[in-house]
């Protein structure tokens, strides 16, 4: 009786691991767009576990399934998720739609990214690129004629590292400084002129940015805009 009993317990204990390992099994594929191209790097996860792999940057991609009926779950940006349950077959080709274009974002304060329709607030993005096309010495001047609102005014030497001034919305203090704060990779910098007592102008902080490190440049206006940065930035904020 104990031999029998011994001998059933084996065979469960042996049957088990070789069910399991049974189920297990490799599938290979590729993701593609609609039209045919490939998806590359796109996520492939087993349905309902942390087993997941990425996609080459042909889209093609392997990834090992255990259990019965494992499904996998397709995602990529800019395309809608795709699940489908693996068959008999070990090789796929999964098509992923498109979810349309993506929405412009603009950095309003602090890093902080948000999509430009769902701001209550003025603000506009310039691209690095298009402030290096003027080849100014100063950025502020070559923000000049590319953001409405805003006014760029500079000293006769201006153009050799003079002072380069800037207002948004017009004059909007009495005390004529009401230039907005500048922020550097949100670290706040004085745009103040350097002058001596003999009225000379050695120019300000902006005309030491090269223009051909600028990724890009968001001018906020207004105190809504600018409310994280408190008073400095009453006047507007222009995030480099």
């Amino acid at each position: 009786m104990r031999k029998s009993i011994l001998r059933s317990l084996l065979f469960v204990l042996f049957f088990i691991p070789c069910n399991l390992f049974a189920q297990s099994r490799t599938i290979t594929g590729k993701v593609l767009t609609e039209t045919g191209e490939p998806v590359p790097r796109a996520t492939v996860q087993q349905k309902g576990t942390s087993n997941a792999v990425t996609a080459n940057d042909d889209g093609a991609f392997t990834i090992s399934v255990s259990g019965k009926n494992p499904t996998l779950i397709i995602s990529s940006v800019n395309y809608d998720t795709r699940e489908f349950a693996i068959g008999s077959q070990t090789s796929y080709d999964v098509v992923l739609k498109s979810a349309g274009q993506l929405s412009e974002v603009v950095v309003t304060a602090l890093g902080i990214t948000r999509k430009e329709r769902s701001l209550g607030y003025a603000t506009q993005q310039i691209n690095g690129d298009d402030l290096s096309v003027t080849n100014e010495k100063n950025v502020l001047g070559a923000l000049a004629g590319k953001v409405a609102g805003v006014q760029i005014s500079g000293s006769s030497a201006a153009s050799m590292g003079g002072t380069q001034k800037i207002q948004i919305r017009g004059v909007n203090s009495v005390t004529g400084d009401g230039q907005p704060l500048i922020v550097v990779d949100n670290t706040p910098v004085s745009n103040s002129n350097f002058s001596s007592a003999g009225g000379r102008d050695y120019g300000n902080i902006a005309q030491d940015i090269n223009p051909e490190d600028i990724e890009s440049v968001n001018v906020l206006k207004g105190p809504a805009a600018s409310a994280l940065y408190g008073l400095r930035g009453q006047y507007g904020v222009i995030l480099i």
